[in-house]
């Protein structure tokens, strides 16, 4: 019996389908294709255009669907857990999350991706990952109007990642990075088994990308031995993705890393018979990743999926109504039971609330001597966390959040070692930054204006104020950095 399998990988601005006929026998290719997204069009968004395009080519009715949204969007910790039984570690990721995210963790849909360490018996290392339920609900919404539920909803490269884990031609270790216009996804793997996810950004130069790409390899190398103990050293880098259209730096990459560099071709690295492969009108940057999802279905990969929680519930409920009824009866009489347990408990829970509440009050109290009018002491604490969360943030114009040790760090490369320049002040604020010195010349002011202006992270750098000290032998000078 066959099945018809759609593997669907939409990217910020493209999105690739492949339809696979899928026997015990064989896995043919019936259809695909890949689409730009255009920019939103009169309130319909450009997502919704280019599935438009592609169901009018490919018939998705009566497929199983396997999709992946933007890897960017997930924020990624690898963490270890004391359990081995994955319900335990899905209730108790939120919490240990939780302090190190910069945004509400009841906002995300989270997963994990297990890392199968030999000797590890008292704890789990694992890849935790979380994405915006916002987000989660924008695509599935898109897709439901074309009647595609996918059973799966991944991250982008990550199906082609643990294909590569599989593939009896790749090497035990290597880097595997899918690259974006703007932004590249990167995968360590270490005796054939994933062990660091991790989103980059990609600058719009050649010269440029390979700077960034091999400063967040390096980085990623070094810390692999902190985080599981183990020398990591990748035998090869593997490439794939749209950017690839835009870069061709493999050869420069590879110079840099002294580490062989190359594109793959996934139908290479595969141990599926795939018929109907048109080798001619075949792009590998464009279309692997979309095969690779349909791929991971046929071969049973289990992984990341965020497809879960209220988005698949609409479903499972159509699916067991009656089921579902039944249950409902008998939880009917559960609760009623339960109701005369809980009103003969509830004297002495009201006493239990009360001792809490005072101690709730007096951890605020000592945490936070200043606040002199306590109201509610937990919401209060709430609202202190996140204001000190947000101060080790400030946000540019475009939304996204940039480190203040980041500023830090730029501004510290940017001014030379040998110059003679003090600086005396610097005032982070919302979109600027303020800094006040001396140096001994106006045109070493000059110069440090014009090499902190070099840097991608800031727009505009402006020389406020310049004037004599009044020994005469010293400039101080003001300068104002838009990011």
């Amino acid at each position: 019996m066959s099945r018809k399998i759609l593997g669907l990988d939409i990217r910020n601005n493209a999105v690739s389908a492949v339809l696979i006929n899928s026997s015990t026998k064989s896995a043919r290719i019936e259809a695909y294709d890949s689409v730009l997204i255009p920019d939103q069009n009169e309130g319909e968004s450009g997502l919704t255009i280019a599935l438009e395009t592609i169901v009018k080519k490919i018939d998705t009715s009566g497929c199983v669907c396997v999709a992946s949204f933007p890897a960017e969007l997930v924020t990624y910790r690898n963490i270890k857990v004391p359990f081995k039984n994955k319900k335990k570690i899905i209730q108790i990721l939120p919490y240990e999350l939780e302090p190190t995210l910069p945004f509400p963790v009841e906002d995300l849909i989270i997963d994990f991706h297990t890392i199968k360490i030999s000797g590890n018996d008292d704890h789990t290392d694992i890849i935790a990952a979380g994405v915006e339920k916002s987000a989660v609900k924008t695509y599935l919404d898109v897709l439901t109007s074309f009647k595609i539920e996918p059973e799966i909803l991944t991250i982008s490269g990550y199906s082609t990642a643990l294909l590569l884990t599989r593939s009896a031609g790749t090497p035990e270790n290597l880097l595997f990075i899918d690259i974006e216009v703007d932004k590249a996804t990167m995968f360590a793997v270490a005796g054939k088994r994933i062990f660091i996810i991790r989103s980059l950004p990609i600058f719009s130069t050649a010269t440029s990308a390979v700077k960034s790409l091999g400063t967040g390899i390096q980085q990623t190398i070094a810390s692999f031995k902190e985080l599981f103990d183990i020398d990591f050293g990748p035998e090869e880098i593997l490439l794939t993705g749209r950017g690839l259209e835009k870069f061709n730096f493999e050869r420069a990459l590879s110079q840099l890393l002294e580490l062989p560099v190359k594109r793959i071709e996934l139908f290479r690295e595969t141990d599926i018979d795939i018929e109907n492969y048109m080798a001619s009108s075949w792009n590998h940057e464009k279309m692997d990743n979309a095969l690779a999802l349909a791929l991971s279905e046929i071969k049973r990969t289990d992984g990341l999926n965020f497809h879960k929680g209220s988005f698949a519930g609409k479903a499972l409920l159509d699916k067991h109504k009656n089921s579902l009824t039944k249950t409902g009866i008998l939880a009917g009489v559960v609760l009623t039971l339960a109701l005369l347990n809980f009103i003969l408990n509830s004297y002495f829970m009201n006493r239990k609330i009360d001792r809490i509440n005072h101690q709730i009050t007096g951890i605020f109290k000592t945490t936070f001597p200043e606040v002199t009018k306590i109201v509610d002491p937990l919401q209060q604490m709430k609202v202190k966390i996140e204001e000190a969360k947000k101060s080790a943030f400030f946000s540019g114009k475009t939304t996204k959040q940039i480190r203040i040790v980041a500023v830090l760090k730029e501004i510290s490369e940017r001014i030379p070692a040998k110059a003679d320049v003090e600086l005396t002040r610097l005032i982070v604020g919302q979109g600027n930054v303020l800094i006040s010195g001396n140096t001994d010349t106006f045109n070493s002011v000059d110069e440090i204006k014009s090499r902190i202006e070099q840097s991608e992270l800031f727009q505009k750098v402006t020389i406020t104020s310049t004037n004599k000290e009044k020994s005469g032998s010293r400039i101080r000078f003001k300068l104002k950095v838009t990011l």
